[in-house]
């Protein structure tokens, strides 16, 4: 089989930063399988009206740019983004997200926030593995603190994955 170099190059790419990023800390008897983690720039796209998410808009429309390592910039735009397949899960059965990240008080100290929902895993192919994916952009000037930021996800009170961030203060 004749590989192309475009192939060969994009090929590179992913395996740089699967072996580049942090690694996941994960409970026994679920644990992720293909797993990355990344920082994220939305290039375009259009933010809409949508009542099913938490600020009520959505963006649409976009490409996502995904750059290697944990450490992101305080900028709008730029983000964070987990994907893993879990293996061991029940289908069907709910997980908990907890993210923790840094917000800034009325008197300008830098305290942590933590907000938590129930959600599926969405399916696969395989009956084996499900896949967890979440991505989050920094839009609003209160999302843009230098902190650390905590993903989790847990099955019944056990972690499943945990994966923090730094975001810290844009150079520009």
């Amino acid at each position: 089989m004749r590989l192309h170099k475009p192939y060969i190059s994009g090929l590179a790419a992913i395996v740089l930063l699967l072996s580049v990023t942090p690694r996941v800390l994960a409970a026994p008897g679920y644990h992720p399988g293909s797993y990355y983690s990344a920082h994220v720039i939305r290039d375009g796209g259009e933010l809409l009206r949508n009542d099913a998410t938490e600020s009520g808009y959505r963006w649409e429309d976009f490409n996502v740019q995904r750059i290697k390592g944990n450490r992101i910039p305080a900028r709008i735009g730029h983000g964070l983004e987990v994907f893993a397949d879990v293996y061991g899960m029940p289908v069907g059965q709910p997980v908990t997200l907890k993210v923790t990240r840094p917000v800034r008080t009325a008197t300008g100290e830098t305290e942590s926030r933590t907000y938590t929902r129930t959600q599926s895993l969405y399916k696969s192919d395989s009956a084996e593995e499900q896949v967890f994916n979440y991505t989050y952009f920094l839009d609003e000037p209160d999302e843009l603190v230098s902190g650390e930021w905590i993903i989790e996800l847990s099955y019944q009170d056990t972690l499943i994955l945990r994966q923090t961030f730094e975001v810290y203060p844009d150079p520009s």
